[in-house]
């Protein structure tokens, strides 16, 4: 792909009107979709979760630590000098710049297997 071309202002701007629409278009699908995320049903979980962290043992009700979201990611844990798979930098990338607001106050716990 080269450069754009150079059209004059009016070219540009009924260019930049149409792009304006379909950008439009897609925000609002991304938002019925996150709509529709947030209104699906939940499951009751019944098995009793362990996990391990710097504490030592927590059970799962344990990493709310009182609040009422958890954020959980499966993260792929690459072997030293193993380069990491195109996922989990997408992964990290999302988690560290655009994941949650600053002092959000949400617990967050990663998943890894090797």
């Amino acid at each position: 792909m080269g450069p754009p071309k150079v059209v004059s202002p009016e070219e540009w701007r009924a260019a930049r009107i149409e792009l304006l629409a379909e950008e439009k278009a897609l925000t609002r699908a991304r938002d019925r979709l996150n709509m529709k995320r947030r209104e699906l049903p939940m499951v009751e979980i019944e098995k009793d979760y362990v996990f391990e962290g710097p504490e030592g043992r927590a059970s799962l009700l344990d990493l709310f630590d009182g609040r009422n979201q958890l954020i959980m990611a499966s993260w792929l844990i690459c072997t030293p000098g193993t380069p990491a798979t195109p996922w989990s930098r997408e992964r990290r990338w999302r988690s560290s710049s655009a994941g949650m607001p600053r002092g959000a106050g949400h617990p967050l716990v990663l998943l890894g297997r090797r």
